[in-house]
């Protein structure tokens, strides 16, 4: 046997450290996994650097509070989902000058692989694939009994996205330094987003972080899954309306004006579908053109306003979700990432309140917030969900009934987790629906263009046929 220096983490999320004897790596993990600690990182005791003393026993920190959410009349959902990951619990380090040592020699395994060009993070983003993948794969490496700190090396090492592989390396930095693994994930918000740390977390104190990561993977698959479906929804649309508007510019442009030219030469009066044909040839050949760029330009603008603007964005998303054919097609997207967010975090051992918080940030329309704020307070005072959702009309009265339920017999997670599958397929549904409508619509919309077109170009053309005939 070996003696083997250790990093590892309690149930509380708190560094430990020690030395235990084990043939390999994977009795090593099975030893600590037997004592409730984690295998973090670890080394062969001889390999150590000469002059390091080295701890001869688990060295374990006085507990830190849990996690816990503000309580009070004023506590709100924003705030909660702020004050989380600056209440959880941290991995705390002794203060005895071997386990500083220990640390200085584990975080110089990986000083010159995180030193980079430059300081500064890479430009480019993380998709949500590539993190389901590196999810997928953290979960299964610890299942497989590597150290939590070679599975991440591994994956940094491994990975062709330079963003990824310098958020895993910064990763490992805080790690080494004493942090939690989700305090680390946490100080990058732009890849992993709020719900990924709180599943994180609840893993960590539960004791349970390869089903956490795993369940975390199935959600980020379930959010893909949604996505690719609404633009599934909207590719058809879009591509009929590029072709048609490249059609009438070329037309407008180009095949017009030389009729144009033949009917002022008759000197006869024209109807009135050519005179307005030839306004719009006119108005398209100068500078009319751009009057679709504009028009892509002005909702990126609008857009834009709403980020920056409180008022109009309040305006903005009311009034979207009243549009005529994507109006509930966009309220069932949002019913539908709220419910399966909401889900995970609860599956995940995440508490009732902050699950709540950290579903409200995926939901993005200031009108189901407001809801999702009432549902905070309501289940603050202790009345539960489903009294808002029964108020609401926005979710519909099957949500409303089936959550009723859940509360009654306490099995809330299964609840939501059928309740976003029945939704996934309410989508599904609403997209087929929509584009059976659009199809027919589109169709009556060209054949309109087209009809206008060919009439005012054959119009006068028969009424130089009546006065030769004359």
């Amino acid at each position: 046997m070996a003696n083997f220096l250790y990093i590892a983490s309690n149930v509380r999320g708190e560094s430990v450290r020690g030395n235990v004897s084990a043939n390999d790596k994977n009795e090593l993990a099975r030893k600590l996994k037997d004592k409730g600690l984690f295998l973090v990182s670890c080394k062969l005791e001889e390999s150590l650097p000469p002059g390091n003393s080295t701890p001869r026993a688990p060295m374990i920190p006085a507990p830190r509070p849990m996690l816990h959410l503000q309580s009070g009349a004023s506590a709100s959902p924003a705030r909660a989902a702020a004050s989380a990951p600056e209440s959880a619990p941290r991995m705390s380090s002794s203060s005895s000058s071997a386990i500083p040592q220990a640390h200085a020699w584990f975080s110089s395994v990986f000083r010159k692989q995180n030193q980079g060009p430059g300081t500064g993070s890479p430009k480019g983003k993380v998709p949500l694939k590539e993190l389901v993948v590196f999810t997928r794969q953290i979960s299964i490496s610890i299942n497989a009994g590597m150290s939590f700190i070679d599975a991440l090396q591994s994956m940094a090492s491994t990975s062709r996205n330079p963003k990824m592989t310098y958020v895993l390396r910064r990763v490992l930095e805080d790690i080494l330094s004493g942090k939690k693994f989700s305090d680390a994930l946490a100080e990058h918000p732009d890849i992993f987003r709020p719900v990924y740390v709180s599943m994180t977390a609840a893993g960590e104190a539960g004791g349970f972080m390869p089903e956490a990561l795993n369940r975390t993977a199935e959600f980020l698959e379930k959010e893909i899954e949604l996505r690719s479906k609404i633009k599934s929804a909207m590719v058809y649309p879009v591509m009929i309306a590029i072709v048609a508007t490249i059609v009438v510019i070329g037309m407008m442009t180009f095949i017009v004006p030389t009729f144009i030219k033949v009917f002022q030469d008759m000197g006869a009066p024209l109807p009135l579908p050519t005179r307005m044909l030839i306004a719009v040839s006119n108005f398209t050949r100068h500078g009319g053109f751009a009057a679709p760029f504009v028009f892509v330009g002005l909702i990126f603008y609008l857009r834009g306003l709403r980020n920056r603007n409180e008022a109009f964005r309040v305006f903005w998303d009311k009034n979207v979700l009243k549009l005529p054919l994507f109006g509930k097609l966009l309220i069932l997207e949002i019913i539908t990432r709220f419910i399966r967010t909401l889900a995970s975090l609860v599956s995940n051992g995440v508490m009732a309140l902050q699950a709540i918080s950290v579903a409200r940030q995926v939901v993005e329309n200031r009108s189901i917030e407001h809801v999702v704020d009432e549902i905070f307070a309501s289940v603050q005072q202790g009345n539960g969900i489903s009294p808002v959702l029964y108020k609401s009309k926005y979710f519909p009265v099957l949500v409303a009934n089936m959550v009723a339920t859940g509360e009654k017999t306490g099995a809330i997670p299964e609840v939501l987790g059928k309740m976003a599958d029945y939704y996934d397929a309410e989508v599904s549904s609403a997209i087929r629906d929509l584009l059976t409508m659009m199809e027919p619509l589109l169709i009556v919309v060209m054949a309109v263009i087209v009809g206008f077109v060919i009439a005012g170009l054959m119009l006068p053309t028969f009424q130089m046929s009546s006065l030769v005939g004359n």
